[in-house]
């Protein structure tokens, strides 16, 4: 997923400009957007945090003086990045309809290695706990697995299942800091001595 983002990124911020808004030392607040105002962003820092905001929700970062140093040329980390997070951390993560569909395939394809008459099984999961009104949200998914019963076969441990990602949106913030802040770095760097020559 996380090269799908890169690569939703790269597409969605092609026409970006970034506008600095304030610039003394760690403190910075600078502004990526197109001519339209859609995926906007602004990364704004202060001693000891980054704050990133824009079209969707917001993140603040927390763990060295210059969090721009912290961030700066990395590639995106998002399990390592996540526990930086001070504020939002319930919007990191989101229910993942594909991790719910592959754990249910994981336990009854354990079923079927000491079971090999599982076509009555195979049919009642698939009506019951794999239909599309049922997957769409975590709790109802999770209802459907903790309640199907059929010929002795029962799901277990259901509640241990971890069926959520990071989500769509904290993994573009991601990806908008460390490109972000390669812009504010191309922006300070000093002009090559040959334009002066």
């Amino acid at each position: 997923m996380s090269t799908d983002i890169a690569t939703r990124f790269a597409k969605e911020t092609a026409e970006h400009r970034m506008t600095v808004l304030h610039d003394d030392g760690l403190y910075r607040h600078l502004r990526f957007q197109p001519r339209h105002s859609f995926y906007w962003f602004e990364l704004i820092t202060v001693p000891g945090s980054l704050t990133f905001r824009g079209d969707g929700e917001s993140f603040v970062f927390a763990r060295v003086e210059d969090m721009f140093e912290f961030f700066r040329g990395q590639r995106v980390n998002p399990m390592y990045w996540a526990e930086k997070v001070t504020s939002g951390r319930e919007t990191l993560t989101e229910y993942d309809e594909a991790k719910f569909v592959e754990m249910v395939e994981y336990e009854f394809a354990s079923h079927h290695e000491f079971n090999r008459n599982t076509s009555g099984l195979a049919r009642a999961i698939i009506s019951e706990v794999l239909d599309d009104e049922v997957i769409g949200f975590e709790q109802t998914a999770r209802d459907a697995v903790d309640q199907f019963k059929h010929d002795g076969f029962r799901f277990y441990d259901t509640w241990e299942w971890s069926l959520r990602s990071y989500s769509w949106w904290f993994l573009w913030a991601l990806h908008g800091i460390v490109w972000g802040i390669a812009q504010y770095d191309a922006w300070k760097a000093p002009l090559p001595e040959e334009w002066f020559a």
